[in-house]
């Protein structure tokens, strides 16, 4: 089987996102402070280094205030010898940690120091390696012994009453200083993990947190059937992942939406297409076995026509509906309403010889609307009216300006049987349902193209029953130029009619 790039990628992260996300913040965590410990430990090992070069700088600016200012104690004047003169000096120092002030005169070796496993005594004891650092042509320098690093500077010295000449040599050794560091930054590392933990412990609670909602996302999508598409995800706040449920609900709504409209439109065939199809068929059979009487071959042949018409009607009226979901379904211009108003009645009482047609009233003015729309919508209303009256029963037609000129009202009237005030209000807001039976055709597909109209162009359909003039249904548009319709505006005009049957269901 072929890897496509997508399946490729979920192959390549079976980690969950929590552990991911624990995983990175840990992951960032330890490298930010791997980087400050390092830093630090460098920065620490520095300032030994630079303390013991101070250290050192400092003792011979010591010693030189001492050979300008040092007297022998024993005759309150200037020393005449060298010796002494370093004896005295030395026993008025007290070194720092790991420091060694070491003097050579001749052949002599003095020294005092304050370093632990007393490296200075085994210096001061070693001439050979004395007479490296007198003789070196350096007079500072850093070296590695059996005691670790050991800096070094050395300084000719002699006694402001003597020609004799000597060497000072200031030893620091910096190992006991290292090793200190060293202790600092194992207690730094053992609180960065412990630091560590806890952060993988907050990532991990954060973690949850923030994946919260797409757990719940997972678990409505696991609920979502064909047989209920009513589950919507809770949506809190205004965030990313808000937005993303709020995106995903909508999804859900068009889903839903044309998932009902798929339903309405088969159930609506079905039942328009099943009568027609078995008249048909009984037409049909009759005009094979009637041979011999030629009024029943030709009632049938009747019947059939009839029924193929009504066909034709049903498969037209479920391609505008198809249409109605589409941005450019109405496409108004500027037309007199009278003339349109005339033009409905005329073809109404052409195609329809069986009524009495009255035109009961024409607006007078213009109006942007798609006539064709208006002209198919007012065609299902006159469909209606002739369905429920019988022959020479009176239907008027008429249409006028409300709400001070800004709206039309185009209407059908007929005395058929009325309608209760609930059924009135429900019968626009009804799909048919497979539990309806044959004769319960709720909106039924004439209706639910008259509302597709009036919604393309937003206005409303409306019924009236019950009052002295009989039943009445109609538009209601509004005559100024409509906003073109965005496909958000089209989908939720499209969904009107479906949210109210999921709320009947």
């Amino acid at each position: 089987m072929t890897k496509t790039p997508q399946n490729s990628a979920m192959e390549m992260t079976r980690v969950s996102a929590r552990w991911r996300i624990v995983g990175w913040i840990v992951l960032t965590t330890l490298l930010a402070l791997l980087a400050v410990t390092v830093t630090m430990r460098s920065f620490l090992m520095g300032q030994v280094s630079e303390s013991a070069n101070a250290a050192i700088a400092q003792e011979f600016d010591e010693f030189r205030v001492f050979a300008q200012e040092g007297v022998d104690p024993t005759t309150a004047e200037p020393f005449t010898s060298l010796e002494p003169f370093m004896q005295r000096y030395l026993s008025r120092q007290t070194p720092a940690t790991g420091e060694a002030i070491i003097a050579v005169v001749g052949d002599q070796v003095m020294y005092t120091d304050n370093a632990r496993d007393d490296p200075g005594e085994l210096l001061a004891s070693d001439r050979a390696r004395l007479n490296e650092l007198v003789q070196s042509s350096e007079n500072s320098g850093v070296t590695d012994g059996e005691h670790g690093e050991m800096r070094w500077g050395t300084m000719s010295a002699g006694a402001p009453g003597s020609a004799e000449q000597g060497t000072l040599i200031v030893v620091h050794f910096t190992q006991e200083a290292r090793e200190a560091v060293n202790r600092q930054v194992v207690v730094l590392v053992g609180i960065a993990m412990a630091g560590l933990l806890l952060t993988a412990g907050i990532g991990w609670l954060a973690a949850g947190r923030i994946l919260q909602p797409i757990r719940t996302m997972r678990e409505v999508a696991d609920s979502v059937t064909a047989q209920d598409l009513s589950t919507r995800i809770p949506v809190h706040g205004r965030d990313d992942l808000s937005q993303l449920a709020h995106t995903l609900n909508n999804m859900l709504d068009r889903v839903e939406r044309a998932y009902g409209s798929q339903q309405h439109f088969v159930l609506e065939a079905q039942h328009h297409l099943r009568g027609p199809l078995s008249r048909t068929a009984q037409a049909i059979e009759t005009l094979a076995t009637a041979d011999e009487n030629p009024a029943e071959r030709r009632r049938a042949a009747q019947q059939a026509n009839r029924q193929i018409r009504s066909m034709r009607r049903t498969l037209v009226d479920l391609d505008l509906l198809a249409q109605s979901d589409k941005p450019d379904f109405v496409q108004p211009h500027r037309v007199s309403l009278k003339q349109l108003t005339v033009e409905i009645y005329a073809d109404a009482a052409e195609n329809n010889p069986g009524r009495q047609w009255n035109l009961e009233s024409t607006a007078n003015g213009e109006a942007w609307v798609d006539p064709a729309r208006i002209a198919d919508a007012m065609h299902q209303v006159v469909r209606n009216a002739v369905d429920h009256t019988e022959p020479q029963d009176s239907i008027r037609v008429g249409s006028t300006l409300t709400d001070q000129g800004k709206t039309l009202r185009m209407w059908v009237t007929n005395h058929g049987i009325p309608l209760n005030q609930e059924q009135a209000e429900a019968l626009f807001e009804m799909y048919r349902t497979e539990a309806q039976g044959e004769d319960e055709s709720g909106m039924g597909l004439g209706l639910a193209v008259v509302r597709a109209v009036a919604d393309a162009h937003n206005g409303s359909a409306w019924v009236e029953s019950g009052g002295p003039s009989g039943t009445r249904f109609g538009m209601d548009i509004p005559v100024a130029a409509p906003a073109p319709r965005t496909d958000g505006e089209v989908e939720q005009l499209a969904g009107e009619v479906h949210e109210s049957m999921r709320e009947e269901r």
